[in-house]
């Protein structure tokens, strides 16, 4: 099933532009702009509009698009119906994860799929979670492995691998003893109010928890004083760790930063899962669905593992 060309114009519509899908395909700028005139004047009409700085899809490359996806899609389920009947998998499997927690279960999972399918080509990409969601969407990403809350989720097919507790880490060295509320199991409470007037660092606005954080803090009024943004939960525990200042994390990303800091849960224990997604209608084959296991044990064994702490 030879979809070359159908790729091709894909890759055009992303970069929008010939010469940029080009080099990514390997190919001259001449013998893709003629791959992409001939097919025009096959369908009668323009896919793109050329402008100065970019093409620019028309109503009829719309049309083509949507078309295109499709076929790919069906090409792929195809494709995964074989390969499992036959095992027989050269195919490939494109997954991505988030750019801090990605790389490290990637490295751990990896040897082991590999080892059951040693011919399957895997292309790994760390992506923000909109930028996966967006990929898996319109079929350009097979999997995507991402953290967020039940709102935050698209259309598309969403597998749950485990939940977590956001947490708020305060430094030992301050006194909330006033503000913390005990529970009967479980972690304790603090309320936000308390530490209205300390330091914190946050996660950067584009992750997936910022938002449901800063809106805490607002429902609370509590205007934090943030010294700067970051992508690596590390950072902030580090800061924390210093006493320089508070900061809220997931709590898988604690296990190493026990020492000079203490833990609470917000007044309503908030909590976000780790999960796969993978477009609406896709049926995983037996390559993929082993790879989602190994993230989960390689999760589950993480979450069992003793505190550790650093010094």
């Amino acid at each position: 099933m030879d979809t070359r060309l159908i790729e091709h114009v894909l890759q055009i519509a992303r970069e929008k532009s010939i010469t940029k899908a080009a080099e990514k395909l390997y190919l001259t700028q001449s013998a893709l702009n003629q791959q992409l005139l001939k097919l025009e004047r096959e369908l009668g009409t323009e896919l793109f509009r050329r402008t100065k700085s970019e093409l620019k899809t028309t109503k009829a490359g719309e049309i083509y698009l949507e078309g295109a996806r499709e076929i790919l899609r069906i090409k792929q389920q195809t494709y995964t119906r074989i390969s499992d009947l036959t095992d027989d998998y050269n195919a490939t499997l494109s997954v991505g994860m988030t750019p801090v927690r990605g790389p490290n279960m990637f490295v751990h999972v990896y040897p082991k799929f590999h080892a059951a399918f040693p011919h399957m080509v895997i292309i790994p990409y760390e992506l923000s979670v909109s930028h996966m969601q967006t990929l898996i969407a319109r079929g350009d990403l097979d999997i995507g492995f991402m953290t967020l809350f039940d709102k935050q989720r698209t259309d598309d097919t969403y597998i749950d691998l485990f939940e977590e507790e956001i947490l708020i880490a305060v430094p030992s060295s301050i006194d909330v003893s006033d503000a913390v509320i005990p529970r009967k199991a479980g972690r304790p409470a603090i309320r936000l109010s308390a530490l209205k007037n300390q330091h914190f660092i946050l996660l950067r606005k584009e992750t997936t928890m910022r938002p449901i954080i800063d809106k805490l803090f607002r429902d609370n009024q509590v205007y934090p004083q943030i010294l700067f943004d970051t992508v690596n939960p590390s950072t902030i525990l580090e800061m924390v760790q210093a006493g320089i200042c508070c900061g809220i994390v997931a709590e898988t990303s604690t296990r190493k930063y026990q020492k000079g800091i203490q833990y609470f849960s917000f007044e309503t224990p908030l909590r976000w899962k780790m999960t796969v997604s993978c477009q609406k209608g896709t049926m995983l084959g037996k390559a993929a669905k082993l790879f989602i296991e190994e993230v989960k044990n390689y999760w589950s064994a993480e979450g069992s593992t003793p505190d550790r702490q650093e010094g």
